[in-house]
């Protein structure tokens, strides 16, 4: 009886501590403290964020689904890339060149220049006037360009370009030396007739060597003996360098007669001036205080809007003109002789005939005017004897290629694009 009072109290024991722990456990699961009631409590990062997303959102970051076809092969990596390129502002087969040579020259003096456009601008016509050409078979014989005026060689360019020229042509012009104040005439006098008759348009004019002021070694005619008594200083310096090459770069001061002015200098300090303005009216427009010089030009560039491109030679030391310079003239000797010559010539810097001055037209007021100079060019292939090659300013890679950016930015613009480009692969594989 005893036993089993015993074994009911502790049975009612255990049930009363069993209730006291479960009611204890329950209590302390509400609590803050219980790790599963914390994370039960807590959504997750990427379930909060992307509870309202579709299926193309969930994917993971940073990975391109396109690329996730299971394939291991290497993908190309894009690149992005700006790049210029040239585009025609003048229709291709619109495009023209035209050369116009200087005085007592020819057309083939811009063989090589013709040459290098013509590979630069494949579709051009490039035409070299040969309408005042010199007859070559008449050595020392007159030549157009100095038994004509300036304008009537215009007039003969003028109609020359009418029947080499395709209509609707858009036209540069390129002039050396006197052909530079030729193209000046052409499109002073004959950019609209051209136009409205046969719709060639003349976009720019660029010159080479052009003497736009003149030249002034012609004003030595007016004065010889001033000039003798200059050129005595450096005669024997000269005749070193070669035998005998002062009389040749007195014959490059003096064209016409040098023996006359050597010697009889006061006869023809009055005759030639006289006889150069009724038989060589193209040689004496080139003197500084000419009509065609000090007014038709001077006051022409006021006017002209047209945009003109000057580019001057500039070589100022004769060491620099042949293969080999003799080694017994001294520093100090060269100095001298480089000096008086540029005296004689009409100043430094020049191209060893004419001075930059004249060529860039400085001191004339201009409208759309831009000045170019090219060190290291001489004005022709002579210098009283001929020189080296490369040196002449019509066969300077450095003029020729002034030439060409002139020409370039007359016919064409620069355009940027973007374009993709593949740089090189990449594998997915891991």
């Amino acid at each position: 009886m005893y036993h089993i009072i015993g074994i009911r109290r502790a049975l009612i024991c255990i049930y009363r501590s069993s209730l006291i722990f479960c009611f204890a456990l329950s209590m302390g699961c509400r609590g803050r403290c219980c790790p599963d009631h914390q994370n039960k409590s807590k959504k997750l990062p990427a379930l909060e964020e992307k509870s309202n997303t579709t299926q193309e959102d969930n994917e993971p970051e940073g990975v391109d689904t396109g690329d996730l076809d299971g394939s291991n092969d290497p993908k190309p990596l894009i690149n992005q890339v700006k790049r210029r390129h040239r585009v025609a502002k003048v229709a291709e087969h619109q495009q023209a060149i035209v050369l116009l040579h200087g005085l007592h020259r020819l057309s083939y003096d811009f063989n090589k220049m013709k040459e290098v456009l013509q590979q630069t601008f494949p579709y051009a016509t490039i035409v070299p006037l040969t309408c005042v050409n010199k007859d070559p078979s008449k050595q020392g014989g007159p030549s157009p360009t100095v038994e004509r005026s300036i304008k009537e060689q215009a007039e003969l360019a003028y109609e020359e370009i009418k029947t080499k020229v395709a209509y609707g042509s858009r036209v540069v012009l390129v002039g050396h030396s006197q052909g530079g104040l030729r193209g000046f005439v052409l499109v002073k006098e004959y950019r609209d007739r051209l136009k409205s008759e046969n719709g060639i348009v003349i976009n720019q004019l660029i010159t080479i060597g052009t003497l736009w002021k003149g030249a002034p070694v012609m004003d030595h005619i007016k004065n010889i003996k001033n000039f003798k008594k200059k050129f005595e200083k450096i005669e024997a310096i000269l005749d070193t360098i070669k035998k005998d090459y002062a009389k040749d770069v007195i014959k490059y001061f003096f064209k016409f007669k040098p023996k006359l002015a050597e010697r009889w200098p006061s006869l023809y300090e009055i005759a030639v001036p006289y006889f150069m303005k009724k038989k060589c009216p193209g040689a004496a427009d080139l003197e500084p205080g000419s009509a065609f010089i000090s007014k038709y030009v001077a006051l022409g560039l006021k006017e002209v809007d047209l945009p003109i491109t000057a580019i001057a030679g500039a070589l100022t030391d004769f060491s620099k003109l042949f293969n080999s310079f003799p080694s017994s003239i001294s520093k100090q000797a060269l100095k001298e002789l480089n000096a008086t010559y540029a005296e004689l010539i009409g100043g430094n810097p020049h191209d060893m005939l004419l001075p930059v001055a004249t060529q860039h037209a400085e001191g004339l007021v201009t409208k759309n005017f831009k000045r170019i100079t090219v060190p290291g060019a001489s004005h022709g292939n002579k210098v009283g004897v001929s020189v080296k090659r490369g040196l002449s300013e019509l066969n300077n890679e450095q003029v020729i290629q002034k030439v060409v950016e002139c020409v370039e930015a007359a016919f064409y613009k620069q355009k940027e694009e973007k374009v993709i480009e593949q740089e090189g692969y990449v594998s997915l594989a891991a």
